[in-house]
């Protein structure tokens, strides 16, 4: 009897060793919270994954946005400079009455760069300018030149300026004097925001050509085609690299 009180006892404490740790929750809801202790910087990880690649979508968008705007308004200031042109092009086809040389009473040289700005107004210069495009017109090319110069002289800031230096190439052009036409071609690009700029490196070339010198002609028509590629004349100009085989 004895013993099988002490075999008891035994068993007792043989089972007290083996049960669980007592931890004031039952076993499945401790091994739950070991899971969630884990995953909690997993789950941190992911949301600022998942926020790093939602800010990387919305620059995405606003970087497509901006350069859809960029191609907007690439294509208004083409469509500007296409309507300057044209206008430009209306204005030099006016007809308007030749205007002669005006007499000007001797002054000294003071006087006559003191009086010259006033003088000179934006009506003025333009009568000047149709008045030697008039000559121009009638082939008269060395009267047309007096006038050009004259409005270069006088008002060589107006908004005509440009084009008269202009078509004094093409005067020369016209002259076939065709090395000083280069000259005077070269001299528009010193104008600057000038629409005649295309206008002159297409004529740059046309000189060349007329000066027998191909390789120079063919150098003009590229720098053409690279510094104005939306330029009227670049069909032109690539027709005529075409001819000279460059």
């Amino acid at each position: 009897m004895k013993s099988a009180k002490s075999a008891l006892v035994l068993a007792l404490g043989l089972g007290a060793c083996a049960a669980p740790p007592q931890t004031g929750q039952p076993p499945f809801q401790w091994e739950e919270a070991q899971q969630e202790e884990k995953s909690g910087p997993l789950q941190a990880l992911e949301r600022a994954v998942a926020a790093a690649y939602e800010r990387e979508q919305a620059m995405a968008e606003r970087v497509r946005q901006l350069e859809t705007s960029n191609a907007q308004l690439r294509q208004a200031l083409q469509a500007l400079q296409a309507q300057s042109r044209v206008l430009s092009a209306r204005l030099d086809s006016l007809p308007r009455r030749a205007m002669p040389p005006r007499v000007v009473a001797k002054t000294s040289d003071r006087d006559t760069q003191a009086n010259t700005t006033a003088a000179v107004g934006t009506s003025d210069a333009f009568n000047m300018y149709q008045g030697a495009l008039y000559y121009y017109r009638h082939e008269q090319y060395d009267r047309a030149l007096v006038e050009f110069d004259r409005l270069l002289q006088e008002a060589p800031m107006s908004e005509w300026s440009d084009n008269a230096q202009y078509w004094k190439g093409e005067c020369y052009y016209g002259l076939r004097k065709y090395q000083q036409a280069l000259i005077e071609f070269t001299k528009v690009f010193a104008f600057s925001n000038t629409d005649k700029a295309d206008d002159a490196q297409l004529k740059i070339a046309r000189c060349h050509i007329a000066l027998d010198e191909r390789d120079r002609a063919l150098a003009a028509l590229h720098k053409l085609l690279d510094e104005y590629p939306d330029s009227e004349y670049a069909p032109a100009a690539r027709e005529k690299i075409k001819h000279l085989g460059g």
